[in-house]
């Protein structure tokens, strides 16, 4: 145990409650959204609830349904959730960009990773999601970005983006995937995820 971190078991539940002035560094996945040029770039939680994470800000997480306690709380699924593997995020609905991301403050360990208080992303990259759900994080790279109603922005491979032409849910514009991931890297003042 590194030194600023306190570390409670609770026997009842099997569930380690850390408190860390130090982050936790840990895998999470993020839906993107922006304007139909790449601009104004925002991560946003994958379950489509929660609030945008804002460039420069630390991320503070609230409960959504009790707002008598602070999250996490281990009654609650409240609090930023990450994984100390890649693997259980390919699971995630929609993920746009891969990134490890910094977790501190009262942080919660349970079977499937952590949950936070506090978190900001530290080294993110594009994914398409097609690839990323069929072979992991070694997957092709986005080489497009979709434009999508409601400022959804979707990272695609070749292959997925003329099979989305092909099943009519091509986007209303087509964005570059390197350029944008630049962008978004330069937006959250943040490293490249290498894999």
């Amino acid at each position: 145990m590194s030194h600023g971190r306190r570390l409670a078991e609770r026997p009842d539940v099997g569930i380690r409650i850390e408190h860390s002035e130090e982050p936790l560094v840990a895998w999470r996945t993020w839906a993107l959204s922006g304007s139909s040029h790449g601009d104004n770039l925002l991560l946003r939680p994958v379950n489509a609830r929660g609030h945008a994470w804002v460039p420069g800000e630390v991320a503070e997480a609230r409960c959504e349904r009790h707002w008598t306690h602070t999250a996490p709380e281990l009654g609650c699924l409240c609090g930023f959730h990450a994984s100390p593997a890649f693997d259980v995020l390919r699971r995630m609905r929609s993920p746009a960009v891969l990134g490890r991301v910094a977790l501190w403050g009262r942080v919660i360990e349970h079977d499937r990773g952590y949950r936070a208080r506090f978190a900001y992303p530290q080294r993110v990259r594009l994914i398409c999601q097609f690839c990323f759900w069929q072979h992991g994080p070694l997957a092709n790279a986005p080489t497009a970005v979709g434009w999508y109603p409601r400022r959804r922005l979707i990272p695609m491979c070749d292959e997925h983006l003329a099979v989305s032409r092909t099943l009519a849910q091509a986007p209303r514009r087509v964005l570059d995937a390197p350029t944008l991931d630049q962008r978004l890297r330069s937006t959250y003042a943040v490293d490249l995820l290498a894999v």
